[in-house]
């Protein structure tokens, strides 16, 4: 099982977690967080993530998720990067939590699951006045 970790600055890691968690159970213990305090040190951020980095790997790889793109969390991942031992994905959200489980039970290698949970999480972006508009229309011409 490729373990997941959300990185991020304050609280946004922990509480993303717990409520994936409480929507989906079957995401279970292989999934972790490391929080960074606002005023972190880079160095320090970066030794507390090796250190995570080392105990999570059990062969497979790890997976990270960020926050965002250019943000403490993503650039002190962007190091470690290295293929089919650890994947970064930024913009983490609740919809990319919850596609861990399933691609888990089939096993996907750890390339392969960043992109489809990058996938999932940009599916679930919307301009909801759009969806529905778009929905509408095809309702309507039925």
């Amino acid at each position: 099982m490729i373990p997941v970790l959300v990185l991020s600055h304050g609280d946004l890691a922990r509480e993303i977690l717990v409520a994936a968690r409480t929507i989906d159970p079957q995401l279970g213990d292989g999934a972790e967080i490391l929080t960074l305090p606002w005023d972190v040190k880079t160095e320090e951020a970066s030794k507390l993530l090796r250190e995570t980095l080392t105990r999570l790997d059990s062969g497979e790889g790890v997976l990270v998720l960020t926050d965002m793109f250019g943000g403490t969390a993503t650039n002190i991942s962007l190091p470690y990067l290295e293929p089919g031992k650890v994947e970064v994905v930024t913009g983490v959200n609740l919809p990319m939590l919850l596609k861990v489980a399933s691609l888990r039970s089939r096993a996907v290698p750890l390339h392969e699951m960043a992109v489809r949970l990058m996938e999932a999480g940009q599916k679930s972006i919307r301009v909801a006045s759009e969806f529905l508009k778009g929905r509408s229309s095809k309702n309507n011409s039925s």
